[in-house]
């Protein structure tokens, strides 16, 4: 160490500043890609939480009313809430995913519990809208990381309920089938209800695009009585006044945000100031982007992700996605409910999602076709953008 530093006095005056120089620079790229490292590797622990297997604390619906301090819980409510734990008892059992396409269906025992399972369906689509109340109180705890459910078994047992539907109405196709409609229905938005999220609010997304794939597949087959028509465009009507918005599920997204950068900014500051400099508030931003995706009706949705700031994309990877796909379902739930009331010579009172407006109709085999003027907002006769009931295949894939 002596003879280092004797060799840097030695050195002329220009010689000593540039070896100081490259020494500081030698230390700030250290603790700079340091940081930073420190900083993915954060990010990569918290992207691993964001999907629908990962390990998150899961409560159960069945647990959320102790957990919210309810002590006496009605007995219509723990009925259906031990159909719930049945019913994903018998999607576990009973479901056959194919390991070539991923296709699904129902395995062969299924006819073994038919009576157990009508009834688990019946006892949860009985279930009084004003239980979900009790599922109403989602914990914003970001930094908890606890679900009600696990989205993956939400999303399986919706999957269960469409094809165990498909079956009920093949074996019989005169019974009333609304109530394997109506526990569709709730468990979606149960699921909505309980999950504040981003997560949870696409894994409803997808059980509501379950829901109206089944709906679709009966309708075309002609399986839906005109009892049943008025059953399930009530169910409908339900369904969308009470469709919680994505805004709210940003506005709870954007909270975990925030805890989640002062938790970065914590760790690695060094890293956290740079991609300041360079990139700019990102709470300044995402007000900007939710200014113009909610606020502003003429926001064009297909523009490029309007910030730049790499961990504000990676917190909102789906969001506009997600905001697509919202009013897509709604659009489909809109059309179906339009179409039944036109089969019951009724009027719906339905509008589209996209423009606020009057559904769009037009005339194909002999029939009134209801349709959504789509993103774009320009009606092009059904075709380009516009959104029809979804098409289904012969096997209902799901």
């Amino acid at each position: 160490m002596r003879s280092l530093i004797e060799k840097f006095y030695a050195g002329s005056p220009m010689r000593r500043i540039i070896t100081v120089v490259i020494c500081l620079l030698i230390i700030s790229t250290a603790m700079t890609a340091y940081s930073f490292i420190t900083l993915a590797f954060n990010l990569s622990g918290m992207r691993a939480m964001d999907v629908p297997n990962a390990p998150y604390q899961k409560t159960g619906f069945e647990n959320i009313p102790a957990n919210h301090g309810y002590k006496v819980i009605d007995a219509p409510l723990q009925n259906a809430l031990e159909a719930w734990k049945a019913l994903a008892s018998f999607t576990e059992a009973l479901i056959i995913e194919s390991s070539v396409d991923k296709t699904i269906r129902l395995g062969g025992r299924v006819a073994e519990h038919d009576t157990e399972i009508v009834k688990a369906l019946r006892t949860f689509g009985a279930l009084d809208w004003k239980y979900l109340l009790v599922f109403a109180i989602p914990q914003i705890d970001p930094l908890t990381f606890r679900l009600a459910e696990n989205l993956r078994k939400i999303r399986d047992v919706s999957r269960f309920i469409a094809l165990y539907h498909r079956r009920f109405k093949e074996l019989f196709p005169e019974e009333n089938s609304s109530f394997i409609f109506a526990a569709q229905v709730k468990m979606a938005r149960i699921n909505d209800l309980t999950n504040p999220f981003l997560i949870g609010k696409m894994i409803t997304i997808a059980m509501d695009g379950i829901s109206m794939k089944q709906l679709t597949n009966l309708l075309n087959r002609d399986l839906i009585s005109d009892a049943e028509a008025g059953d399930y465009m009530e169910l409908l009507k339900d369904s969308i006044a009470l469709d919680k918005s994505v805004k709210i599920t940003m506005e709870n997204e954007f909270t975990t945000f925030k805890h989640i950068y002062s938790r970065f900014y914590r760790l690695t500051p060094l890293a956290m100031w740079i991609l300041e400099k360079l990139y700019g508030d990102p709470f300044e931003q995402y007000e900007k982007i939710n200014r113009e995706m909610f606020d502003n009706p003429d926001y064009e949705l297909e523009l490029e992700f309007p910030s730049h700031h790499p961990l504000l994309v990676l917190a909102f990877p789906n969001f506009r996605r997600a905001n697509v796909l919202a009013k897509e379902r709604a659009a489909h739930k809109s059309i179906m409910t339009a179409t039944l009331a036109t089969r019951l010579g009724t009027e719906s009172g339905m509008v589209d999602p996209f423009s606020g407006q009057a559904l769009k109709t037009m005339q194909k085999d002999d029939k009134t076709v209801f349709y959504s003027v789509g993103p774009n907002k320009n009606d092009e006769n059904g075709t380009g953008d516009d959104l029809l009931l979804p098409e289904i295949t012969p096997d209902l894939d799901l």
